[in-house]
């Protein structure tokens, strides 16, 4: 939709660069007011269509008006966040990963602190991600529901670039859902069918045949991931903010998993690699960062 120039005037070079220093409290404010103006600009724009040409020229215009400053409020709160993003070491590593543009690392810089967070499994905790948490009634919500938010359009944005050949999580989200399917076809979560709630007939009927349904498989295919994402970027931070490699995850460490992810673009840190994963680690695929062009950011800023 083109939209009409408004009178709300933009952003100074000057207040742009000094968007650099926000503090975590202004960045989180401003991140949900990215979110909202991007809500109401959406509904002035589903209003618009609604209203048709069956109104006065006078009330569209009117409405339209509320649309334009909204989408260029957006705009303007975009360019700030991406200063905040770019001004942090990893906020630059967070834009170097395919799909996550600068909103969605400002959100995640202002609210993560590895100060109090010191294991990913905290972060997952915080984030709402942790499947054993429960929230009891009457008792504070054990989890941080705009990080919650922030982890969900996360997942989301790996999905929507999940086709192209450079999104290394967007490839895992790929290989994790087909996995998920695949369990589920096979029977696998038959007992958990048997307690999913739902008022949906259709799913009802999915469920009665001991199977998930497919929405609720993708959704877990993008928590996973966003789980994934969350846990490289604690031992980023953690390295990045005190020079030594964090635990590693509970699975890893604990349970003796064999099988890592490694962190993608760990040659932004020099050293972190070799520190977290012995002096034999090698650069994990894929290394793309110098090769990404202007066309990636193009579509990972769109994704978000």
């Amino acid at each position: 939709m083109k939209r009409a120039p408004t009178d709300i005037p933009k952003m100074s070079r000057e207040v742009v660069l000094s968007a650099r220093n926000l503090s975590a409290p202004a960045a989180r404010f401003l991140v949900t007011s990215y979110y909202d103006q991007q809500e109401m600009r959406k509904r002035s724009d589903m209003q618009l269509r609604h209203l048709g040409d069956e109104v006065s020229s006078e009330l569209a215009q009117t409405v339209a008006y509320f649309a334009n400053a909204s989408a260029t409020l957006e705009g303007q709160v975009a360019r700030a966040l991406k200063a905040f993003a770019e001004g942090d070491a990893v906020g630059r590593w967070c834009l170097a990963q395919f799909g996550v543009g600068p909103v969605i690392t400002s959100g995640l810089l202002a609210h993560i602190s590895v100060e109090i967070a010191q294991t990913a499994g905290q972060v997952w905790s915080f984030a709402g991600l942790n499947p054993e948490q429960k929230w009891e009634k009457g008792q504070k919500r054990p989890y941080n529901a705009a990080l919650k938010q922030l982890c969900f359009h996360l997942g989301e944005c790996f999905k929507r670039t999940s086709n192209h050949e450079e999104s290394f999580y967007g490839a895992f989200y790929r290989e994790r859902k087909a996995l998920l399917v695949s369990r589920n076809d096979a029977g696998h979560n038959a007992e958990r069918a048997k307690i999913f709630f739902t008022k949906s007939a259709d799913v009802k009927k999915t469920l009665e045949t001991g199977k998930l349904p497919a929405g609720n498989l993708d959704r877990q295919a993008c928590n996973i991931t966003a789980k994934l994402f969350l846990s490289h970027l604690h031992a980023v931070m953690f390295w990045d903010r005190f020079k030594k490699p964090p635990p590693k995850p509970f699975a890893i460490a604990i349970l003796g998993h064999a099988h890592e992810i490694k962190i993608p673009h760990m040659e932004m840190f020099p050293g972190f690699a070799e520190a977290y994963y012995g002096a034999a680690a090698s650069v994990s695929e894929p290394q793309k960062s110098q090769k990404q062009s202007g066309k990636k950011k193009q579509i990972r800023q769109a994704a978000e």
